[in-house]
């Protein structure tokens, strides 16, 4: 009888440690996926994250891909620049300036409206703890 118990306890643990391994999509396997990415279609991800937020026109598409894809080449570079250096602070300060003067310009192609609709979606978004579409890389 005692060996029953074991052999069926000793079962069941291995069938939940099977089943424990099987580990949901994490957000560092979405950013490697990023990686293989070419800075285009990661620009064009940022333009129709964007488009899928507030409605916005081919002109506004067009001038918006050309700063995304401004904007990743030029962390790229910095990237690049801090690969062999240990300061840590410098890339993430030049990496954050980078995303400033995007979102600027992105603010600054937007009309008003646009950028109203687009505040209420971001708030909506923070509070439910997702990423929004100019917080992406």
């Amino acid at each position: 009888m005692k060996k029953l118990i074991l052999l069926s306890a000793s079962l069941f643990m291995m069938s939940v440690s099977a089943n424990a391994q099987e580990v949901a999509r994490t957000p560092k396997q979405d950013k490697a996926t990023n990686e293989k990415l070419t800075p285009e279609q990661r620009a064009q991800k940022l333009v129709d994250a964007l488009s899928n937020e507030i409605a916005i026109n081919t002109d506004q598409k067009t001038k918006i891909y050309d700063l995304a894809l401004g904007k990743i080449n030029k962390a790229n570079e910095i990237k690049a620049k801090y690969r062999t250096a240990e300061n840590k602070d410098g890339l993430r300060a030049d990496l954050d300036a980078n995303r400033k003067e995007y979102r600027k310009q992105v603010k600054a192609v937007l009309t008003p409206e646009q950028l109203e609709t687009l505040k209420a979606k971001h708030k909506e978004m923070k509070a439910a703890g997702k990423t929004t579409s100019l917080e992406q890389d």
